[in-house]
């Protein structure tokens, strides 16, 4: 029997990290800075004209009915530039940051973006050819043999906690592209898809 360390490998509890991409996150950084940059000028430009003290051309009303009017401008360049500096932020984020799988835990360290944690004895773990009827079984993965789903596709995980599937998650952030992600993470998700089996079992 195969052993690491001394211990079978049918023992070694699975462990799975996959870091976060800092390269994708300089480059959503960048694209969530240039709006930011446009709307931060706009602003400047449009409330640089206002006059709030009455004078003999204003009588400062007009400039606050524009100021209001043209406040949703100002407001987009704030969560633009949320967005960007949390995208930077993680960039340059000192501890690492990245999804972290074993039997019993999804855990996401994402710096900037919260630390979430997850247990898998509450997820769903299905691929496209089980979601017939449902609403994401329309697109063309669910097609394909379900070999190349195993080996090519990350399953929709889901959980009761998360607003979103986590699947999603871990590719907008993992350092990966899909079929590596999925390969990596395949002796985890066959545990979680053994436990689903077993809770739904009679």
């Amino acid at each position: 029997m195969v052993t690491t360390n001394g211990t079978p490998t049918s023992l070694v509890e699975p462990r799975v990290t996959l870091p976060a991409s800092r390269s994708r996150a300089a480059s959503r950084a960048l694209l969530w800075s240039a709006p930011t940059a446009l709307l931060g000028a706009t602003t400047a430009l449009i409330y640089g004209r206002l006059n709030f003290v009455p004078s003999g051309i204003s009588n400062r009303f007009v400039d606050y009915s524009l100021a209001v009017a043209a406040s949703p401008i100002p407001l987009a360049a704030v969560l633009s530039l949320i967005k960007a500096l949390r995208w930077w932020l993680l960039c340059l984020w000192p501890t690492p940051v990245g999804v972290f799988a074993d039997r019993s835990h999804l855990q996401f360290q994402l710096g900037p973006f919260g630390s979430r944690r997850y247990d898998t004895a509450r997820m769903e773990v299905r691929y496209p050819f089980e979601l017939a009827g449902e609403a994401e079984a329309g697109s063309f993965e669910a097609f394909l043999p379900e070999e190349q789903q195993f080996a090519t596709l990350l399953p929709r995980i889901t959980h009761p906690d998360a607003p979103e599937p986590l699947n999603r998650v871990i590719l907008r952030f993992a350092a990966a592209s899909e079929a590596d992600a999925a390969s990596a993470l395949r002796p985890v998700l066959e545990l979680w898809r053994s436990h689903a089996g077993e809770r739904g079992a009679p």
